[in-house]
């Protein structure tokens, strides 16, 4: 049996019309992993929260151009609630835990500070010629490793009155992150220490609040202790958080040798909370400290620092 000429063309639009989609004709270049929000808030300003009840929410899709037709643009809408001015909003490089990362891309201006009167403060699009700092690429990347953020300044809070981490849409912002990058002999205070052996440890705050941490080590012998130390590059500190040890073994060590997660319980340092603990970690005032049986005050240390871009 033949169809006739025009059930068969029906059959060829149908599919392609499915495909279509508003803000782009063909639904070229649209797919869930271009989709990315951000969930602004004072609570969420780095390196200390703001207490107000403005918030808003920013949206980005990246579209590719059509074919054979200029660059990929990312498109985006910024609304609020209870937000009567602002200055600016723009796309910071960083992670949550960075304060005043470097400004990727601006968003809104209004120098004059005068009021907002509607709830949708701007909507636009971002070409490849709008990205300061990095390439357009990058700023894509940064997005999809959740190390960039939507900063809405003004007047009275020209560092940032909320601000939001860029997820991709449907998943969790990512919490704070932190390094404690080269654990060195050398960096150990008040005397440094003669070692050979190198080490790193990383933090993330999960959403249950408490820190999941892992302290790697290379050619570490008689491994005793692993703590959080309160203190900056250039003095010893009391401990803040013990970080068992996984291994404790005699002979030279490579390897994982402290990992777990910690919560407010577990803080050494008297009348400080998990909170408190977060924001010297953000501001470079803690640093991760090994002990062995030759140096018990600590062999290998290196300052906590926030994640400013995810490897």
């Amino acid at each position: 049996m033949r169809f006739p000429r025009f059930v068969r063309l029906a059959v060829l639009v149908l599919p392609l019309s499915a495909a279509c989609k508003e803000d782009n004709e063909f639904g070229l270049g649209i797919r869930g992993e271009d989709q990315f929000s951000a969930t602004l808030s004072g609570a969420n300003v780095r390196p200390s929260p703001v207490v107000t009840t403005a918030t808003a929410t920013a949206s980005f899709t990246l579209r590719d151009p059509e074919i054979g037709q200029g660059n990929p643009t990312l498109v985006y809408a910024v609304t609020s609630t209870s937000l009567t001015s602002a200055r600016a909003v723009d796309i910071h490089a960083g992670g949550s835990a960075v304060s005043n990362g470097l400004v990727l891309a601006t968003l809104f201006t209004n120098p004059a500070d005068t009021a907002l009167t509607a709830a949708q403060i701007v909507s636009g699009a971002i070409s490849t010629n709008a990205v300061v700092g990095v390439s357009f690429d990058s700023l894509v990347a940064l997005m999809k490793n959740g190390t960039a953020y939507v900063d809405v300044h003004s007047t009275g809070r020209p560092s940032g009155l909320i601000r939001g981490q860029i997820s991709r849409t449907g998943e969790n912002a990512p919490g704070d992150r932190f390094v404690a990058a080269s654990l060195a002999g050398s960096k150990e205070r008040p005397t440094p220490v003669l070692s050979t052996a190198s080490g790193s440890a990383t933090f993330e705050q999960l959403p249950d609040g408490t820190v999941r941490f892992k302290v790697d080590v290379v050619g570490l012998t008689g491994a005793t202790m692993t703590h959080i130390h309160h203190g900056v590059a250039d003095s010893a500190g009391p401990i803040a958080v013990p970080l068992p040890n996984s291994t404790t073994s005699a002979g030279p060590f490579t390897g994982t040798l402290a990992s777990g997660a910690f919560g407010a319980t577990n803080i050494a340092l008297p009348g400080v909370s998990l909170d408190s603990l977060l924001s010297l970690m953000r501001l470079g005032r803690t640093y991760v400290d090994v002990h062995t049986e030759l140096n018990k005050d600590g062999e290998i240390r290196a300052q906590i620092e926030p994640v400013t871009t995810l490897p």
